[in-house]
């Protein structure tokens, strides 16, 4: 009867398009369909949405119209979490960038929870009135959720959530809010920022009044969360000083980083884990292995230059993770 349900699911899908369907189906048809906020109806995924580098398991997402506890910090979530894994699960929560809906990032949803972790997507309340650090606090509310999803007695991910590791993730202002997410809550314990871009208005530090004093300077960046940064050559939008590579100049020496910049590439090379021939996937998933779960097998992995690598900085030394004495 399951079969056959899925089956006439399918089909009905089949002879519809996106644009037949309401705000829950398409985000259940998430691999075909995305929520265009503006236009305020479903469409087609743009662009190839194909992903061939899906990890060992199997996964399955809920949202707010499936209980998932809502926020009035963000604009709707998904959560996408493993199903045949052993939990409980680390988790990783990701914002898009201005004018971006949820469903942007569900490529990324889907590909975390296939390599065993709990990814939860989150949208943007008001694109014109909400600055990066207001998408910071999003980003924490979220895993604040997660953990009352833990408890919840009819969440699917009940006693699911490992509590004590936590990662942020964005792409674009996202990747910025997810690095200053890290200067407000120290006990995360990885960030992922995707062609990243950050300016935060601080009338002590920013000199420029044209910009209404928001700039970024190195004490916006100044945190102890191991911070991993993905550019592309051909990213032309961020403007020079809220670019990729001065994220990675600005955050602090002390603090572990890594910069991956994709040869090629543009803005949007970030929202997709198979770009740089699914290097960048490659790179994020061992990011997580070895800083959420302390899988200390993964360090020299990382340490391996990308071949699709325009551009490749770090300053993570394995040998600082090495117990005893390594002669």
């Amino acid at each position: 009867m399951h079969i056959l349900i899925i089956i006439t699911l399918f089909f009905q899908f089949t002879y519809a398009t996106c644009s037949d369907l309401n705000y829950d189906d398409c985000l259940y048809w998430s691999s075909f369909c995305e929520w265009n906020n503006f236009e305020n109806q479903c469409q087609d995924i743009e662009g190839d949405d194909s992903n061939n580098n899906y990890g060992p398991f199997q996964f399955s997402s809920f949202n707010e119209s499936n209980g998932l506890i809502s926020s009035e910090n963000y604009l709707g979530a998904t959560v996408f979490y493993p199903i045949d894994a052993v939990p409980p699960y680390a988790s990783i929560v990701i914002v898009p960038g201005a004018f971006s809906a949820e469903t942007t990032l569900h490529q990324w949803g889907s590909y975390y929870a296939s390599y065993g972790f709990i990814a939860m997507t989150i949208g943007i309340n008001d694109y014109f009135n909400d600055d990066m650090s207001d998408l910071a606090y999003s980003l924490l509310d979220a895993i604040e959720v997660l953990k009352q999803e833990n408890i919840r007695e009819d969440s699917p991910i009940l006693n699911k959530v490992d509590i004590y590791n936590f990662a942020t993730s964005g792409w674009s202002i996202g990747g910025g809010s997810a690095q200053y997410a890290a200067t407000i809550d120290s006990s995360l314990k990885a960030v992922i920022a995707l062609n990243p871009g950050l300016a935060i208005q601080d009338y002590e530090n920013c000199t420029n009044p044209n910009y209404e004093y928001y700039c970024l300077v190195p004490e916006h960046l100044n945190h102890s969360v191991p911070v991993l940064i993905i550019s592309s050559q051909g990213d032309i939008e961020n403007p020079t000083d809220l670019d990729a590579a001065v994220h990675y100049e600005y955050t602090p020496d002390s603090t572990t980083k890594m910069l991956f910049e994709i040869e090629g590439g543009n803005h949007d090379t970030g929202l997709n884990p198979d770009s740089g021939s699914g290097e960048l996937g490659e790179k994020a998933i061992e990011w997580l292995n070895f800083h959420l779960l302390n899988e200390l097998d993964y360090c020299n992995n990382l340490l391996n230059i990308p071949i699709s690598a325009a551009q490749f900085y770090t300053n993570l030394n394995c040998q600082d993770f090495i117990s005893g004495d390594i002669n």
